[in-house]
């Protein structure tokens, strides 16, 4: 069982990460999506509520991943 301070770890978390994109349209999807995934699961206990936990966990881990090669290689720059 997930505990709310448990929880509010991963919203942060999950808030810091998504700022770690370089192109902001995909760091502003990233901090919406999260915003509105937390917003939607708020009434959640229980099984219900353990499994949505362990589903923060797993994307935090693959925006970790997407953040790191965002980083290692930026856009290129555009004329527009």
């Amino acid at each position: 069982m997930s505990s709310r301070t448990q929880v509010l770890s991963l919203y942060r978390s999950l808030l810091r990460t998504s700022k770690g994109f370089v192109n902001y349209n995909f760091r502003e999807y990233a901090l919406r999506h999260v915003r509105e995934s937390f917003a939607s699961a708020r009434g959640a206990t229980g099984e219900e509520a353990a499994n949505l936990y362990q589903a923060g966990l797993e994307q935090h881990k693959a925006l970790k991943r997407q953040g790191l090669l965002s980083q290692l290689y930026p856009p290129g720059k555009h004329a527009m």
